[in-house]
């Protein structure tokens, strides 16, 4: 009797566990100018995390960005020096939320282009678009949206995203001139768990690993575009 309980409790959870990973799901489309030259394009700087908590959770989702986008050859500017020299010029969080205000905040950080996030849904189904703008004429470059549901299976990816991110951490022992190492290191340091208070917790993290990474995945690596 005893071990039919068990077998019983053990295919109830493996039940469950089937319907929970059913559940997992991404979706994510975008699309890019075409006509435009992304070789370009060097310098870039998330600047603008809206429609989400609080401080430390945006941070978060602008380092996974951050992690994207050197991932397709750009150079992002580390979070904590947007904030610094944003805030030298009385620039205040809601002056970028769009394309043209964005683009005048990509001038001040000698940027080449900026990225705008969005995250209208946050919850078990998270929703999230991104936008990447030239600084020179506030033309938008790239643009995508996209969908996700937490799960087994987002679990299984997110994984292999988030320890990818949070190996990152050795960056900051590099110190090379370009200062790649530092933004690496920051973006090991907020993933993985270093900024304290309303920061993710570990689902949302894994949410977001697998949206950013599906998102970004229609930006063309730098080098690419161009008729």
């Amino acid at each position: 009797m005893l071990i039919s309980r068990r077998f019983s409790t053990l295919g109830l959870l493996i039940t469950l566990a089937a319907l929970v990973a059913g559940c997992a799901s991404v979706s994510g489309s975008g699309e890019y100018n075409r006509s435009y030259d992304f070789s370009g394009l060097e310098r870039t700087a998330v600047v603008s995390v809206d429609g989400i908590g609080g401080q430390a959770a945006r941070d978060q989702v602008a380092s996974m960005f951050n992690q994207a986008l050197l991932g397709r050859g750009y150079s992002p500017i580390e979070r904590s020096q947007i904030k610094e020299v944003l805030s030298e010029q009385d620039f205040s969080r809601s002056a970028v939320t769009s394309a043209s205000g964005a683009a005048r905040a990509g001038e001040i950080l000698n940027v080449d282009s900026v990225v705008l996030v969005n995250v209208p849904e946050f919850g078990d189904d998270m929703s999230m678009s991104a936008q990447m703008v030239d600084v020179q004429n506030g033309t938008i470059l790239w643009s995508a949206s996209g969908s996700a549901r937490s799960g087994a299976d987002m679990t299984r990816r997110a994984g292999q995203i988030l320890g990818a991110i949070g190996g990152g951490i050795i960056g900051a022992e590099v110190g090379d001139d370009s200062g790649t190492g530092a933004i690496i290191g920051g973006v090991g340091g907020a993933v993985g768990g270093g900024i304290a208070g309303d920061a993710l917790s570990k689902q949302r993290q894994e949410q977001t690993a697998v949206l950013v990474d599906q998102l970004t995945q229609s930006l063309p690596e730098r080098g690419q575009g161009g008729s």
